[in-house]
């Protein structure tokens, strides 16, 4: 790849992401159409929370390091759970695969906005599939897209957070 083809490479940017997707959820949750901002809340919630587990859950072996050691574009972490340590650093993948991470973010913090958003977010989305796009889309759960959708917000929140103090709460 030439000097201009990697410049050219989009670059993997968590935080971007995640805003896009919200603002998308919200847009399409305003318009009924449900399932696709049911979707994409949980694409925003899995992005945001990447990129705050990126930003500072590093001491905790979180990187954009796969196994080998190579940079990546996605992100992976030092799973403590992991039986084979040969297996044992492991891609962070959609929000319902990566919620065992989440808890690098407390790192002995006391904080309850923190502690209620990351609740929130593994409750709200432990069975959010990223599948569900493959759908007749007959299976939405109102109840559970406005929960889901409380959680996206607040890990929104959590995020314009740490944008404007530059720390978790």
């Amino acid at each position: 790849m030439g000097d201009d083809e990697e410049s050219k490479k989009a670059k993997t940017d968590y935080a971007c992401a995640g805003e896009r997707h919200y603002e998308d959820a919200a847009y399409l949750h305003g318009d009924g159409r449900l399932l696709n901002a049911d979707h994409l809340f949980g694409l925003a919630v899995e992005c945001l929370m990447k990129g705050l587990l990126k930003r500072f859950a590093g001491p905790h072996g979180v990187s954009m390091r796969n196994s080998g050691g190579s940079d990546d574009d996605r992100l992976w972490w030092d799973d403590p759970d992991a039986k084979n340590q040969n297996k044992k650093r492991k891609a962070l993948g959609h929000i319902n695969q990566m919620r065992q991470a989440l808890p690098l973010l407390l790192d002995g913090r006391p904080g309850p906005a923190l502690t209620q958003v990351l609740t929130r977010v593994s409750a709200d989305f432990e069975k959010w599939i990223v599948d569900d796009r493959y759908t007749d889309g007959t299976h939405l759960d109102r109840a559970l897209l406005s929960r889901r959708q409380e959680a996206a917000t607040l890990a929104h929140e959590l995020h314009l957070h740490v944008q404007f103090t530059g720390k978790l709460p």
